[in-house]
């Protein structure tokens, strides 16, 4: 997600914060110090406010954080690569790379988000009991996080995409009609409904003089409205997709340039001349890396003449290759997640290719022009700017 930094690593995941969620940990520790804790716990200090605010809103998204984790480690536990965790403005989100091969698989890494907030809610409301009519600083965190757990797990089991409930919605639907196209429709189908209540509700409130409340519900309309409309997307273009391999789309004979080819001559006699924006840069007969654009840009210009592709290249090393025989619908979420434009084919450890967005882009315009295996009317018109 851009914007965002690494603070670490859980069991081998990786722990990305948005800078998003700096402004809502800012936010919501303020609101709990003037507004929430103020009012059940009056007679406090405000210093007392101000630090028992700051410490529920980050044990908050500790919660979330733990919510997330079990999204990952169980998609993990079932096969299904996890890139990292990212923290932001809603919350939390887990970035698993691939869509579950079955609905029961589905379920279980959907099903355990919200069931995880709720045994925390659990675990907060024992742990207040003793604490009960103390009106101490810890009663007051733990009441938060029960009651702010628990409200996070139910909404989180709402029957719509993207929310979990919505995951296990359309796990259940595609058990039963054994169509994962079918029921990611439905799941979205519902996802645009919530969100559009969600919006109509945010404008009652503005209209009835609650503009804070109002603007926030309306935001949380719009980011799932958006979201419920990604997922019918993403299922119309792996509909599109199923079945074609990257053989079949793959341009068999990608620009190559030398490792010790100078940038300056790389722009000259290869980018410019042919319209290139990138190039598998070679050590021999063996794949070096790759160089874009992007990369001779970072390299300041007056360094071009003595700096060599193989410099300024991202190497094999760091770049995720694919087979020819790999299916484009594991293929498309990988350029995505790593937000890259196009991998290289390798076959045997010999480049073989490179498969672009932009070529899976026109593969799908002349598969809708010929009416071949696209979904009609604007499905098209999505495909094309999803790839």
């Amino acid at each position: 997600m851009p914007g965002s930094f690494r603070i670490g690593k859980i069991a081998g995941i990786e722990i990305d914060i948005n800078v998003s969620w700096i402004i809502i940990l800012v936010l919501l520790s303020v609101s709990l110090a003037t507004g929430w804790f103020p009012q059940l716990y009056p007679g406090w200090s405000t210093a007392t406010y101000w630090i028992v605010g700051l410490i529920s809103a980050l044990l908050l998204f500790v919660s979330v954080l733990l919510h997330e984790l079990a999204h990952s480690l169980v998609a993990r536990r079932r096969g299904l690569p996890v890139k990292n965790i990212t923290l932001f403005i809603f919350g939390g989100v887990s970035n698993i790379e691939q869509e579950p091969k079955s609905p029961g698989v589905e379920f279980q890494v959907a099903i355990v988000g919200p069931l995880t907030s709720l045994l925390i809610g659990a675990v907060c409301f024992l742990l207040l009991l003793p604490l009960r009519g103390t009106k101490s600083p810890l009663e007051g965190i733990l009441f938060y996080l029960a009651v702010t757990n628990v409200l996070l797990g139910v909404f989180n089991l709402i029957p719509g995409f993207p929310l979990d409930g919505g995951r296990v919605l359309r796990s259940i639907v595609w058990n039963i009609t054994g169509s994962l196209t079918k029921a990611t429709r439905i799941a979205s189908i519902s996802g645009q409904v919530i969100a559009y209540l969600f919006i109509l509700w945010g404008i009652w409130q503005l209209f009835s003089g609650d503009v804070l409340n109002g603007i926030w519900i309306g935001f949380i309309g719009w980011f799932l409205l958006s979201a419920a409309q990604s997922a019918n997307t993403q299922v119309m273009l792996q509909s599109a997709l199923r079945g074609v391999i990257v053989g079949e789309v793959m341009n068999p004979t990608p620009p190559t340039v030398p490792a010790n080819t100078s940038l300056q001559q790389l722009i000259n006699d290869y980018f410019l001349p042919h319209g290139l924006r990138c190039a598998l840069v070679m050590q021999g007969d063996r794949l070096a890396g790759l160089i874009t654009l992007s990369d001779i840009r970072h390299v300041p210009r007056e360094q071009w003449g003595y700096t060599s592709a193989g410099q300024a290249m991202i190497p094999v090393e760091r770049l995720h290759v694919v087979s020819p025989q790999q299916s484009l619908n594991d293929v498309l979420p990988l350029m995505a997640g790593r937000d890259v434009n196009q991998l290289p084919v390798v076959q045997n450890g010999i480049p073989v290719g490179i498969v672009s967005r932009d070529a899976i882009m026109r593969y799908l315009k002349v598969r809708r022009s010929l009416g071949s295996g696209t979904p009609k009317g604007d499905g098209g018109k999505q495909l094309s700017e999803a790839a």
